[in-house]
């Protein structure tokens, strides 16, 4: 993961907030065919794989959609406050009545536990009740709100709480004000913070959970991604008939037309536009970035449900390098700490 990937994506995404870079020429003008468009066969597919990332007529294509997403961040905790060790333990077979525990564990980390971090009356309760159960190696088990949960307590004086509400159970540790969950993909402990979990990353980043995948915060919030196949236009408006949009570079240009706002991508580098490429649907702008210099040409839909996504100069949905996904998955789980030999196999 390199700092500088984190810089270029920021400036993307400053770009769409704020309506910085270059926008490109725009034209306005409907009807006819104007100015030297003569007649252009579009396809979405058909046979080949198109440029356009269409396998076959009527499938569509895939891209990726990006959007920019507020939320603050918590500060930063001192390491004495941090979770990082492995100690764990094994969870119980059966409830207290002596019911089996029949459902799975989770496997990523619970979003769910909102219901808990926001139930101000269970979170008293527990409180009250960190305070009596001081019996170590002993599962102490309470219902709050219909949310069925247990509290143990370790040979190390930790505080554990498992609750099994929900799709799945898991099990936390409460330790410096915070609830910490250990992301077992990734051999990490994440601790929840107004409304998700966050992981304290090497060389001062964080990094917030969320669509399933571990995403760096930014100044003022994070960018996620998820892939989409979109599917071709019901209609295909006659071309020069929609508002327009030419590169820096007046290599391309992108006409936003029809009932259904679709994107349609065009080479003027002969001076006619030539058809290259469907990009989507729904599209309330396009911007260009890029083009001069070294720099490569990007372009960029702004979609009317806030999302947008990139593109390159031939149309293809381009993921950025600056993306960053979730490290590996590590070889083996890290030692047990020291002085811990029990292992917690529920999660």
């Amino acid at each position: 993961m390199k700092t500088g990937r984190f810089a270029r994506l920021a400036l993307l995404a400053a770009l769409i907030l704020g309506g910085g870079g270059a926008a490109g020429a725009e034209d306005r003008g409907e009807g006819g065919e104007r100015g030297g468009w003569g007649r252009q066969e579009r396809s979405f597919g058909g046979g080949e794989a198109g440029q356009d990332g269409s396998s076959g007529r009527g499938e569509g294509r895939r891209i990726m959609r990006m959007r920019n997403i507020s939320i603050s961040r918590p500060e930063r905790l001192e390491p004495a406050r941090v979770v990082n060790d492995s100690r764990q333990f094994s969870a119980p077979r059966r409830f207290g009545n002596g019911d089996e525990i029949r459902v799975a564990p989770a496997r990523v980390p619970p979003a769910y536990h909102a219901e808990i971090a926001n139930d101000r009356g269970a979170l008293r309760s527990m409180q009250r009740e960190r305070g009596l159960e001081r019996e170590r190696d002993r599962f102490f088990w309470h219902e709050a709100g219909g949310r069925r949960y247990a509290h143990y307590l370790d040979k190390d004086d930790i505080d554990w709480y498992g609750f099994y509400f929900g799709p799945s159970f898991y099990w936390t540790r409460y330790y410096g004000d915070r609830w910490w969950w250990y992301d077992p993909a990734y051999a990490r402990w994440v601790f929840w913070w107004n409304g998700s979990w966050w992981w304290q990353g090497p060389g001062g980043l964080d990094y917030v959970y969320m669509d399933n995948n571990y995403y760096p915060y930014q100044e003022g919030g994070i960018t996620v991604e998820k892939a989409a196949t979109l599917p071709p236009p019901e209609t295909s408006p006659a071309p020069g008939t929609g508002k327009q949009w030419t590169s820096p570079d007046l290599r391309r240009l992108v006409e936003v037309a029809g009932t259904e706002n679709a994107a349609f991508l065009y080479d003027r580098t002969s001076g006619k536009p030539v058809y290259m490429s469907y990009l989507g649907r729904d599209v309330a702008k396009v911007r260009f970035t890029g083009g001069a210099g070294e720099q490569p040409l990007r372009i960029l839909l702004d979609f009317k449900d806030g999302a947008f996504a990139v593109f390159d100069a031939d149309g293809k949905s381009v993921q950025p390098e600056e993306a960053v996904s979730a490290p590996p998955l590590p070889a083996s789980l890290p030692p047990s700490a020291p002085g811990s030999t029990s292992t917690y196999t529920g999660n």
